[in-house]
């Protein structure tokens, strides 16, 4: 093979080689924002059993670009009854977060004659949590007194992130040369 036949074999290898780096630039999806996907917006939470003995508030961190949750507060429990009657009755938190296509996960939180922390998660997507705060009976209750209930449920959905005002870049290359002014 003469010099001057590898040249043009080599020009044509290095012009194949760099359409196929710009077509794969071009292709490539922009890199996701980490800063986006761990955005967080929180929402207030609150339920009672009903009747002002039980009850549960919080906080829920939704995740923005993952849509998991993350959940924390207190449950209070507090005597009905006029001392010196004990209550037979303990506060339940019920948290059940539901997704598409998989089974709703169910966290409860209990406390008995005073008030409880909790923190915890649900993964995501999450598309709505609903809470519930029941009483159930610790030992057998006298009638009329109900051996369990709850409150009304109370159902949340991911707060809609109002967007940051939007502003676009814009960068341009000068050509100079002989048939364009400068600057």
């Amino acid at each position: 093979m003469s010099p001057g036949r590898a040249l043009p074999r080599a020009a044509a290898a290095a012009v194949l080689l760099a359409g196929g780096l710009s077509a794969t630039v071009a292709s490539a999806k922009p890199a996701p924002d980490p800063a986006a996907d761990d955005a967080t917006i929180a929402q207030p939470l609150a339920a009672d059993s009903g009747d002002g003995c039980g009850s549960t508030k919080g906080t829920f961190g939704w995740h923005v670009g993952t849509l998991t949750v993350d959940v924390n507060g207190t449950v209070t429990d507090r005597s009905c009854f006029v001392e010196p009657y004990p209550d037979l009755y303990s506060t339940v938190a019920r948290f059940t977060a539901l997704t598409a296509n998989k089974p709703a996960r169910l966290v409860t939180q209990e406390v008995d004659n005073g008030q409880r922390d909790f923190e915890f998660s649900f993964p995501g997507p999450v598309q709505a949590i609903t809470v519930q705060v029941c009483r159930h009976a610790s030992q057998p209750v006298p009638l009329p007194a109900p051996p369990d209930y709850c409150g009304p449920k109370q159902a949340y959905r991911p707060p809609t992130a109002t967007p940051v005002r939007a502003t676009t870049h814009r960068t341009a290359t000068a050509i100079h040369g002989p048939d364009q002014p400068e600057d």
